[in-house]
């Protein structure tokens, strides 16, 4: 048979006593530790994915903003063009403008001049009449003679002036 001895007795008491504190104050702490690590490592992954979905969220907003400001700048840059078409031709018409402006205002001075010379003309041309009239009645020709002779002149200097003149409103 078997004999206990009370020594086993006591080895087994102590060692049921170890076990139960062991399990007690080792074991349950460990895995209490080891649960609580485990959960803090579960909730630090669903942290880290509900960032990743914001980040990927955030990432697709910055995205879709990215091409409502590439559109608005492709806009902005029509609309510059435009702008720019129309300030374009307000400078040119403007330009035509003054230029019709100066135009018209030569031409004035033109035909002031001209009118001017034309008269110069006439008298000059009266001035050498008178004196033709002169020496032709010097010669003892006829009054009639004299008065026929003078306007001739005069209807053709007259009608020279008037081709001259009108030779250089139309140019």
């Amino acid at each position: 048979m078997i004999r206990i001895d009370r020594s086993i007795i006591f080895q087994i008491i102590n060692f049921l006593t170890l076990v139960f504190l062991l399990f007690r104050f080792l074991f349950k702490p460990v895995v209490k530790a080891l649960d609580e690590r485990s959960d803090r490592i579960q909730r630090e992954f669903e942290k880290i994915e509900e960032e990743k979905k914001a980040l990927e969220e955030e990432r697709r907003r910055l995205e879709e903003e990215l091409k409502n400001l590439k559109e608005k700048y492709l806009e902005m840059l029509d609309q510059a063009n435009k702008e720019a078409q129309r300030i374009k031709e307000a400078i040119i018409q403007e330009a035509y403008r003054e230029a019709e402006k100066i135009q018209r205002e030569y031409e004035r001075r033109a035909k002031r001049e001209i009118e001017q010379l034309l008269l110069e003309l006439k008298e000059d041309i009266v001035d050498i009449s008178e004196e033709v009239a002169k020496r032709i009645l010097k010669v003892h020709i006829t009054p009639e003679v004299q008065t026929r002779i003078i306007e001739e002149m005069l209807e053709e200097a007259v009608s020279r002036l008037e081709a001259q003149l009108e030779s250089t409103h139309e140019g």
